[in-house]
């Protein structure tokens, strides 16, 4: 069972060209820092699909869906299928691949917003699982439509300039998101790792539609800052070596990319290996759901990796936190995420509570790793269903008997 009390809270930790042995260490170094927001690069040649090779108006919901289902199901019983899919269109032109499930009319909405290197696929138990409970509401849950899209460079979704690659520019997608597939009635976010980083931008570029439109949030394995100085469970002397390869890996990354792409396929082996060990808190987690991580993050191309890097090393919302304390918010992590360790969601928690004004629920789950929604999905799926009843009691948008 997941502990729910936490215990007092601990503060967070306040262009060159190498040859080719370097640049093979360097990108194993960055697959390392890059998990502190998401998970390691993988060895899996995956084929990315692109919003702007998808054809025709009248062909991308068929191909988005037929891309969905392609992907591997890591229970082997079938993809959820998406009852409608879209592209939504940001403010600088790309296009967001959109999923959804569940009732058009449904009385509450429910966004989720993926990690870095990931893709919407990484909900795909929380999909499964709250798709079939909340398609029709009962005395003890509301109805719910579920909305999932493919943050940009990552999944089916298009690039952005690499001046894009910034938590705001996520933020005003997640808006753009919002106001073209849930224009009305009450909306929870729940947010992943960069996701979560994505919901807190938002509330620092609109802090007023929290409490209106935005009436709860889950914040799962996040955090609002300091993600330069993780060590990401590596001995001192190995934190010392990462970040002076993490330079060479980033020019190399956007400057060539081809020959990074290379590097990695070499280093596939290193890099798969570290995606277990770095991503998940279990040493025999099931390797189906290795090879799914590996399988979703594939198709993030190396030179988005580099770009977005920045801007995750860079965050401070860490003072932006104050919407939030207007609506019943969850924060959940893994007490083994050595990636964005649990002091980072502690910390969270006490900016959240320092007024009194809102009950933060906290949910530590034990023996899970960064990708605790693949790795105890029953978990994270229990708190989320949590989270949307406190919310329809709250927002009187309820539950059916």
């Amino acid at each position: 069972m997941a502990r729910r009390r936490p215990q007092p809270p601990r503060r967070a930790a306040e262009h060159p060209k190498g040859r080719t042995a370097g640049v093979v260490g360097a990108v194993v170094g960055l697959a390392a820092a890059g998990t502190a927001a998401g998970v390691a690069l993988s060895r899996v040649a995956a084929r990315r699909v692109r919003a702007a090779e998808l054809g025709p108006a009248a062909d991308v919901a068929t191909a988005l869906a037929e891309s969905r289902l392609r992907q591997v199901d890591p229970m082997g019983a079938g993809a959820r299928p998406a009852d409608r899919t879209a592209l939504v269109q940001a403010d600088d032109g790309v296009l967001l691949a959109v999923e959804e499930i569940g009732p058009r009319d449904a009385p509450l909405t429910v966004v989720f917003v993926h990690g870095y290197t990931l893709s919407m696929a990484s909900w795909a138990f929380q999909r499964r699982t709250l798709g079939a409970e909340l398609a029709t509401g009962n005395g003890h849950r509301p109805q719910a439509r579920l909305v999932f899209f493919d943050q940009r460079g990552h999944g089916s979704s298009g690039r952005g300039a690499p001046e894009h690659s910034t938590i705001d520019q996520l933020a005003r997608d997640l808006l753009a998101v919002l106001d073209a597939r849930a224009p009305r009635g009450p909306v929870v976010l729940v947010g992943h790792s960069m996701g979560g980083m994505t919901v807190m931008g938002l509330a620092a570029l609109r802090p007023e539609l929290f409490g209106t439109r935005v009436r709860g949030a889950a914040l799962l394995s996040t955090s609002s800052g300091n993600l330069a100085d993780l060590s990401f469970g590596l001995p001192e002397m190995l934190t010392r070596v990462r970040a002076a390869v993490l330079p060479v890996a980033a020019w190399t990354m956007r400057h060539r990319p081809s020959f990074a792409e290379r590097t990695r396929r070499v280093a596939a082996d290193l890099v798969s290996a570290a995606t277990k060990a770095l991503s998940f808190g279990s040493s025999d987690v099931d390797p189906a759901l290795v090879r799914y991580v590996d399988a979703m993050i594939a198709g993030t191309p190396v030179d988005v990796i580099a770009e977005f890097y920045p801007a995750l090393a860079g965050l401070d919302e860490t003072g932006r936190l104050e919407p939030l304390r207007r609506v019943p918010t969850l924060v959940l992590t893994g007490d083994r995420d050595t990636m964005i360790p649990q002091e980072h969601s502690e910390l969270i928690v006490e900016r959240l509570t320092q007024t009194g004004e809102n009950a933060v629920e906290y949910v530590v789950v034990p023996g899970a790793g960064h990708m605790v929604l693949l790795e105890q999905p029953d978990e994270v799926s229990r708190a989320i269903a949590g989270l949307l009843r406190r919310v329809a009691a709250g927002a009187d948008v309820g539950a059916t008997s």
